[in-house]
Formats: structure tokens, C-alpha cells, sequence
């Protein structure tokens, strides 16, 4: 049976323009998660911290299910309501990353649950032959913001609403007064694996990101080059990464699926698995 190897690496910084960092991250075996809060100094700093307190709870399990990770995150959703209450007004952070399903580290079953609330983003690159291939990019999670929304409507182009829309308007904060919906995905182990804050790919253009993050580089390397990048595209926020390389020996291919409210990795319809077995262009 084939063991996961896993490499990972974090970067945080202030930005040139924030009085504060306002990011959190999580760097743990099977958990990598990204935070980016809301509400303003204090509050911010607290929303993102106190979120990711309530979900490295999940460290203590042995197996994760969806109905677990979505428990955790709605305790966040209360907790970080709180702080909002009682320092006034609302606090609110997104949350985006990787949780690994089963943390014996054997890949027979095992699957990453990648898991999004507003508009930090995971993206997903695919080995090839000599290395990471860049025309594999893709963003796995799909922002909740009025950006996205305008264009998903059809009101807007991409590059309209970027125009027109400020983009830090986002649809879906844990700690927000408004009903929790996060996403879950389900996600093949293997590949390289970028979860960020907004602070780092709005900062330079795709393809600029695009060449970062499929740098045959290690884990450390690629998200420190990032959030210097970031920097030097204008530093307007703060900016946090999370990089993790993932290795499965006997895996071909690399497949992802977004899962239903009641789906679950074990328990996906028969039109999930007809979809999941579609190679992805």
C-alpha cells in the first residue's frame, strides 16, 4: 500500500499598507487552511485566529468526515459572531484549504476535502514528466464575493466587474449574521496545492502566479517568492500562502469534484462518480 509524502510551507506578511496582519494560517499534517479577517484591527486579528482554533480541532480525529469539518466550521461561524458582538459591529474571516480525509497517511481511500467560505483561494497543479506542468493551473474553489457573482450571473465580464465592483465585497464570512453555505470539494491527493489570501493574487496578473507557483521549487521557496511578489506588485493587503507538495507514487492522473450538501467523499452519487472519472481538460 502506498504511503503519502507531504511537504509543506507557510509566509505571512503585513503588506505595505495595513496596519495590521489580519491573515491566520494553519500548517498541520492533513490540515492546511488560510484565513483572511474582517472587521477591522482587533477584531480582524481575532476572527481569523479564533476560526482556525475551532477547526484544528480536527487534528484530534483520526478520520474526518464532511458532517465534522462542517460542525466545526459552524462552531467557528458562533465564535467569530461573538467577537463581533461584543467589541461591536461584525467580525467575519473566509477560510479556504485542505483537510485530509484519513491522517494514517495510506492513500487506499483516502482523498483531500478542500473546503472554502468567501474569497481566499486553493489552486491545484499536476505533476508531468520533468516537473510541474503550468498548463494544469487551476483554482479549485470559487469565490463568494459580488465580483464573482456579477460574472456568474452574466452581468458583468470578468474584467468589467473587476472594474466596477470593489473587490472586497464578499457573499459568505464565517461569523457574518447570514446563514453558513460553505463549499466542499472532494480532491485527489496528489500535486502541488496553493491556498491564499487575497493578498497574493490580487497583486499580480494570472500568469505571473501561474509561473511562481509551477516553479520546480521546493514548498518554502515558492510561497516565500510569492508573497515577495505580492509585495512588489503593491503590497495593498496582507499577504499569506500556503504551499503543500503532495506525492503518491502508484497515482495516476489527478481528478476534483465539488460535493452536494449531502454528499460526502464515501458517499458520492452515481452521477458525482461518472463526473469524477471524466479527466479533467
Amino acid at each position: 500500500m502506498s504511503k503519502i509524502d507531504i511537504s509543506s510551507a507557510a509566509c505571512s506578511d503585513i503588506g505595505l499598507k495595513r496596519a495590521d496582519n489580519q491573515d491566520s494560517y494553519l500548517e498541520e499534517t492533513g490540515l492546511y487552511l488560510v484565513a483572511d479577517g474582517m472587521g477591522g484591527g482587533v477584531k480582524g486579528r481575532q476572527a481569523s485566529a479564533t476560526c482556525l482554533s475551532v477547526m484544528e480541532k480536527l487534528s484530534n480525529s483520526k478520520v474526518r468526515t464532511k458532517k465534522e469539518i462542517a460542525g466545526c466550521m459552524q462552531e467557528a461561524q458562533e465564535v467569530v459572531g461573538e467577537i463581533g458582538a461584543r467589541e461591536g459591529g461584525v467580525a467575519g474571516t473566509t477560510l479556504s484549504g485542505l483537510i485530509l480525509k484519513d491522517t494514517d497517511m495510506e492513500e487506499e481511500g483516502n482523498a483531500w476535502y478542500v473546503v472554502n467560505v468567501g474569497d481566499s483561494r486553493t489552486y491545484h497543479l499536476s505533476m508531468g514528466e520533468s516537473g510541474l506542468d503550468r498548463s494544469t493551473f487551476e483554482q479549485i474553489t470559487h469565490d463568494h464575493s459580488e465580483q464573482q457573482k456579477a460574472v456568474d450571473t452574466g452581468k458583468y465580464l470578468p474584467n468589467q466587474a473587476a472594474k466596477l465592483i470593489p473587490r472586497n465585497l464578499i457573499t459568505q464570512a464565517i461569523g457574518s449574521p447570514s446563514p453558513l453555505h460553505p463549499d466542499f470539494y472532494r480532491a485527489d491527493l496528489e500535486g502541488r496545492f496553493i491556498i491564499c489570501s487575497d493578498g497574493i493574487y490580487t497583486q499580480m496578473n494570472l500568469n505571473r502566479l501561474v509561473n511562481l507557483c509551477s516553479a520546480n521549487k521546493s514548498p518554502d521557496e515558492v510561497a516565500h517568492s510569492l508573497v515577495e511578489a505580492a509585495i512588489d506588485g503593491g503590497g495593498s493587503d496582507n499577504a499569506t500562502v500556503i504551499v503543500v507538495d503532495v506525492k503518491v507514487s502508484s497515482q495516476e492522473g489527478w481528478l476534483v469534484q465539488k460535493l452536494s450538501e449531502e454528499e460526502d467523499i464515501d458517499f458520492m452519487s452515481d452521477a458525482t462518480m461518472e463526473n469524477l472519472h471524466v479527466p479533467r481538460e
